[in-house]
């Protein structure tokens, strides 16, 4: 019954402009005739978020875990939406204190920027990606209930495969993969409060060729990031091989040993030009 009635919420907002409460994203009225907007929530805190990025391969498997509390003296009943890029649909659960909760996954353009000022919050815009301009960025939206006593305290957790952006899957020189995650728009419940970010990384693309994020490294492969805050933009990471890695992968490249055809004719030739002057100087001492 649930589930019915979330997909009758999400087809009205294809229609109507409605706010959602949302922990993913944020802001005021749209002025998009076709979209679901956010506003910000006054009734509910993030106590905690710890979020689990685990790679292997070209994929990651993400588990985002709340702590929320119900910060009034009513039962609160609330839809929740969770915008992540390249879910993988067939591997999304949600849960809360343990028990499942029905979930929709649905596709849409995203339209929005990331500053993060809950005073002021910009726009954010769903729209169906078929009527979207081609060059907006495509999101998933993973929509479900939350249900909270008076003052309650609950464990929210939300994992799904995420699908690495970059090259993953290239075999030479050029392999990286691409994490990105929606941070900022968990600033519009009524708190934020203490982040930890767990990201372990394969054996094939061990280490951080970038993050906008300092992270500190805990063990091999095994890297944290934590604040007492929210950050102020969204997480973007870059991860590559490590130097030996990315030797042998340009050795395999094809293109390498065309390359070095000229580079090895330019040797022969000074060879041959070493080898000459050495046995004219040696012709010489002779005589």
């Amino acid at each position: 019954m649930k589930k019915i009635i979330i997909l009758f919420l999400l087809l009205v907002s294809l229609v109507y402009p409605q706010n959602i409460y949302a922990n993913m994203a944020a802001p005021e009225e749209s002025d998009v005739g076709t979209s679901i907007t956010f506003e910000n929530n006054d009734d509910l805190s993030v106590v905690n978020e710890v979020l689990d990025i685990t790679v292997k391969g070209d994929q990651a498997n993400i588990i985002a875990t709340y702590k929320m509390r119900n910060m009034t003296s009513n039962v609160i009943s609330t839809l929740s939406m969770f915008l992540s890029p390249n879910v993988e649909n067939a591997n999304v659960q949600v849960s809360q204190n343990n028990i499942p909760v029905e979930f929709t996954v649905e596709h849409y353009a995203l339209n929005y920027t990331t500053e993060i000022d809950t005073n002021d919050w910009q726009y954010v815009v769903l729209t169906d990606p078929s009527i979207a301009d081609t060059n907006e960025k495509n999101v998933d939206a993973i929509s479900f209930q939350l249900n909270f006593e008076p003052h309650e305290e609950s464990l929210i957790v939300v994992s799904y495969t995420y699908q690495l952006g970059g090259y993953p899957n290239y075999p030479y020189h050029a392999k990286r993969g691409e994490i990105e995650y929606y941070l900022s728009p968990a600033a519009l419940w009524k708190d934020f409060k203490d982040l930890t970010i767990n990201l372990y990384l394969d054996s094939e693309m061990p280490i951080i060729k970038s993050s906008n994020l300092e992270f500190t490294k805990i063990s091999e492969r095994y890297y944290q990031y934590k604040s007492d805050t929210l950050p102020s933009e969204n997480l973007k990471i870059v991860i590559d091989e490590n130097w030996i890695q990315s030797i042998i992968s340009s050795l395999r490249n094809p293109y390498s040993y065309i390359l070095l055809i000229p580079i090895i004719g330019i040797l022969a030739i000074i060879f041959v030009i070493i080898v000459t002057i050495y046995l004219y100087r040696k012709s010489k001492r002779n005589k």
